[in-house]
């Protein structure tokens, strides 16, 4: 045997091995074959799926798809490196010179009174709370700062003013100097405006003053309002106008403009008031995330806060259980929260610590309606 038959003998070996491997890459599944971008977008569309596919049947439906272009988007942009509430106040609220106010195609338009005129006495019959039914006069001393709202019952302007009474709240839990608000609805069908403004109530935040207007759409004729203007708000120190702002189609968001006037009147800076507002705007980004976790869409927790006040009196304590009373018999979300609320109060051994007799009264009337107690607790006397 020559030295050089096992060398070759290894060669022939070699290359039919590399035969035999290039033939069973060349014949294996067309999907294999893909070039790696190719494989990597297969591998990305299947994780898609995968991770958007609610119902689970290994496709994505329109609906589904959509979400998946939302996210992918949102991925992508920029504005995603961003924190979401930063993200969020931007696009929501901004901070502008009032003095640079003006309405869409630069016509002049006069609402109410204006700049540097006084307030005329404002009655309106007030809606809602312990004062419904009654006419006051919604300016009381017109000590301080105050914000007028002159709105029609279009759906925008309605959003609106929850929006922007949602805002004053949130200042004047950080401002010293307090922004009081009033709004009065305007509308020619009394009746049904009464409804509608008990309607939205359920969803304002804070103390403001709320009435309907006794003169019908037009409003007081000392006021001098457009009638055809949806939403006329007026921005007033010790009973003076410091400006005025009417928007024809309503305002569904803050404007900036009407926010600068509130930062300067109230006198605070600029970074305070967009440090309350972004906090405003997140704490409702975060309130809508939470939706389906609280379906009755309404913060039981202030809701009760008024009934378990130590310092409140017996008559405080029933007109906010009044109030509560009347939501629970429309909203059986919100009844099986304060249900359960009350009931763990109770189970817990706990109820004497909350509130005077006549709260913890209420509490266990709403945990037998709307909840279960134990059959061995007995009911407070509720003095």
């Amino acid at each position: 045997m020559s030295i050089f038959s096992k060398p070759i003998s290894n060669m022939k070996t070699t290359i039919a091995l590399l035969a035999i491997l290039t033939i069973n890459i060349l014949c294996v599944p067309a999907k294999a074959d893909e070039a790696p971008a190719q494989r990597s977008n297969a591998q990305n569309r299947a994780e898609i799926i995968k991770k958007f596919d609610a119902d689970g049947d290994g496709k994505l439906s329109p609906e589904e798809a959509a979400n998946a272009r939302r996210a992918i988007a949102a991925k992508k942009s920029p504005e995603a490196e961003r924190p979401a509430q930063n993200r969020d106040y931007q696009q929501a609220f901004s901070i502008k010179n009032p003095k640079d106010f003006k309405i869409d195609g630069g016509k002049e338009i006069f609402s109410g009174p204006q700049a540097g005129e006084p307030l005329p006495k404002l009655k309106v019959t007030v809606t809602g709370g312990e004062q419904d039914g009654q006419v006051i006069n919604a300016l009381g001393t017109s000590k301080g700062v105050q914000i007028l709202v002159f709105a029609d019952q279009s759906g925008s302007t309605a959003r609106g003013v929850i929006g922007l009474l949602r805002l004053a709240n949130t200042i004047n839990a950080g401002s010293l100097t307090k922004l009081h608000a009033i709004v009065v609805y305007l509308g020619d069908d009394t009746n049904a405006l009464a409804a509608n403004v008990k309607r939205y109530r359920n969803y304002i935040v804070g103390s403001p003053t709320i009435g309907l207007s006794r003169d019908g759409r037009d409003g007081p004729g000392s006021y001098g309002l457009d009638r055809n203007i949806s939403m006329t708000v007026l921005v007033a120190e010790n009973g003076v106008v410091k400006y005025n702002f009417p928007f024809p189609q309503g305002m569904l968001t803050p404007d900036p403009h009407l926010l600068g006037a509130i930062t300067e009147v109230l006198a605070v800076k600029t970074e305070s008031m967009e440090k309350w507002l972004s906090a405003s705007y997140g704490n409702r980004g975060r309130a809508n995330a939470k939706t389906k976790a609280n379906p009755s869409g309404i913060d039981v927790r202030s809701l009760i806060a008024p009934v378990l006040d130590k310092s409140a009196d017996a008559q405080a304590i029933e007109a906010a259980a009044k109030r509560i009373d009347l939501i629970l018999e429309k909203n059986k979300a919100a009844a099986a929260q304060i249900g359960a609320m009350a009931k763990r109060i109770i189970d817990s051994g706990k109820l004497a610590d909350y509130g005077t007799e006549r709260s913890q009264y209420h509490l266990f009337k709403w945990a037998k309606l709307y909840g279960v107690v134990k059959s061995e607790v007995s009911p407070p006397q509720g003095k």
